[in-house]
């Protein structure tokens, strides 16, 4: 079982980045903007490169913990061959997750994602450890925002290509269209009534 923790991390990584790459472009976009007026040429190139950097290395940290979870769910036989969790248990997860996105914590993370400019404006660090510092600080937002929706794909399958989908649509919408808060909200008041509503049937 261990063997396959490399390998579920490497999966749970490449989820990560395609699931959060359109929420993810208009921050590289602006971090790309705002290097160009100090920088020039190979050196900005380089920032930007580091801000991505540091933003993946902390959904790297994400996917490691998601993988190790995975793989001590199926030791312990609460993990069926699709990689969803038994029934009772998938619905407490939907519940959870939905439960979380109406959260305060939720709402501070999802304010700070949607608003790339104010945050670099405000916490702008110049050269090479500014900008990886600034892709680990904004990493560590979107994971704080984004870890319950993430982890939700238990209760229905790890590589269910269906609700991967659903998924990055809701955490584009939330982060990118002009009411995304109350998206994320009805999404989540959703979840939470599909968890109750597969409770009462199993």
């Amino acid at each position: 079982v261990v063997a396959n923790l490399p390998v579920t991390t490497t999966m749970w990584m490449i989820m990560m980045t395609v699931m959060m790459t359109p929420s993810t472009l208009p921050w590289l976009s602006g971090f790309a903007a705002i290097s160009r007026e100090r920088e020039s040429g190979i050196i900005r190139h380089g920032w930007v490169a580091l801000f991505g950097l540091g933003y993946l290395f902390v959904w790297a940290g994400f996917s490691l913990v998601a993988a190790s979870l995975q793989v001590w769910l199926r030791s312990q036989a609460l993990l069926q061959d699709s990689a969803a969790v038994t029934a009772p248990l998938g619905a407490l997860v939907l519940v959870c997750a939905g439960l979380y996105q109406l959260t305060p914590a939720k709402v501070a993370c999802m304010r700070h994602c949607r608003t790339p400019l104010n945050y670099f404006l405000s916490h702008w660090r110049n050269g090479p450890g500014g900008s990886l510092r600034m892709g680990i600080s904004h990493g560590a937002f979107c994971v704080a925002c984004c870890w319950a929706l993430m982890l939700s794909g238990f209760a229905l399958g790890v590589m269910n290509l269906a609700w991967m989908a659903v998924l990055t649509v809701i955490v584009a919408l939330e982060t990118l269209a002009p009411r995304g808060d109350q998206i994320g909200r009805l999404a989540g008041a959703a979840m939470v009534l599909w968890g109750l509503t597969l409770l009462l049937h199993n």
